[in-house]
């Protein structure tokens, strides 16, 4: 997320950085810097005695949206902020399509002890498989004379829109990554997410996990494991829980008078690198992808971000658009295998 930064006015907080790309920085940084060099146009264009207003907005205004985000970044965005911190990739804001590629098997290894090699070297196939990239936004807007009596009589703007564009943003970036888009196709290819995409593995359950015992627990978490095991990803995997499902695990016995919650329990299966709880997957389902760059990347062609519009006039409202460009890219192998596997309720 773009915050202002008092050691380093109008930047990036350091901590957060790796969410933008210098580019994207500096693109943020000039939309803010344009619009209020061109509330002073409108200044020293119409004078004092226009009807209206020209005010640029100060620095803290910026810091308070930014800072805002982030925490709504950090309550709706459980799966989309595990990916973003792990798996990110910047890409630039024009792309409308990531292709990544899938390689046959070709050729052999060969040992000799004078390096002429003698294996054979038939010719790999490639496949070139696209991810669109979509562009998410949310406007909302001041009226000059809330402007100016926020100005004038030291009242705060309201902050209803600005945060209910935010929330906006933040909630279809968490349903990208996990169902994708089914109206964003480029050259026929559609974006998916976590759940829906046609490579990922899938098995069912009739155990709500919400009253499911310890043994259950084990076996639901053990045969999503084993989907990917089966796929060849035998490395430590991240799963992603309903959160109320999880805080159940977290706070039952595993047995009556066992030692350790039924969550205690789970951690010790060998293959889980973390357990992510979040509102956003569904009651008793279980998402298990092998987090690296090779298997999934979260694109990233632009952070959220609040950027202001064009004002011709000082009665002009003052308008805003929040926005983001982001997309889940799931790799999968020739073979058709993917590092994403879901267990469901039946």
């Amino acid at each position: 997320m773009f915050v202002y930064n008092a050691q380093n006015p109008g930047g990036v907080d350091l901590d957060l950085r790796a969410r933008f790309s210098p580019a994207q920085e500096q693109a943020v940084l000039a939309n803010r810097e344009m619009f209020n060099r061109r509330q002073a146009e409108i200044t020293e264009q119409y004078g004092d005695v226009a009807l209206g207003n020209a005010y640029s907005l100060p620095r803290d205004v910026w810091k308070s949206w930014d800072m805002a985000g982030v925490m709504v970044q950090r309550t709706v965005q459980a799966v989309y902020n595990d990916l973003a911190a792990s798996v990110s990739r910047p890409i630039n804001i024009g792309k409308t399509i990531h292709y990544f590629h899938t390689v046959s098997d070709s050729g052999e290894a060969n040992t000799s002890l004078d390096g002429r090699s003698k294996a054979r070297t038939d010719q790999q196939t490639y496949a070139y498989n696209g991810t669109p990239v979509p562009i998410v936004d949310s406007p909302f807007s001041y009226g000059w004379r809330q402007v100016a009596a926020a100005q004038t009589e030291g009242e705060q703007l309201d902050v209803a829109g600005r945060d209910n564009a935010m929330d906006k943003v933040m909630t279809k970036l968490e349903s990208i990554v996990l169902d994708g888009d089914a109206n964003i196709v480029v050259d026929g290819n559609q974006l998916y997410g976590l759940r829906n995409h046609p490579k990922r593995s899938t098995r069912t359950t009739g155990q709500a996990l919400a009253s499911a015992t310890g043994a259950q627990w084990i076996a639901d978490v053990t045969a999503t494991l084993k989907l990917l095991h089966a796929k060849n990803y035998k490395v430590p995997a991240t799963l992603y829980l309903n959160w109320s499902d999880w805080f159940y695990a977290g706070s039952t016995e595993f047995t009556a008078g066992y030692p350790k919650t039924i969550a205690q329990r789970i951690l010790e299966i060998p293959g889980i690198a973390s357990i992510v709880p979040s509102d956003t997957v569904a009651a008793s389902q279980i998402i298990a992808i092998v987090k690296n760059n090779r298997v999934v990347e979260l694109l990233n062609g632009m952070p959220m971000a609040t950027q202001a519009q064009f004002r011709a006039n000082p009665t002009d409202d003052y308008n805003f658009v929040t926005m983001a460009a982001a997309a889940l890219v799931i790799k999968y192998t020739a073979e058709n295998d993917c590092g994403v596997a879901v267990s469901t309720i039946a």
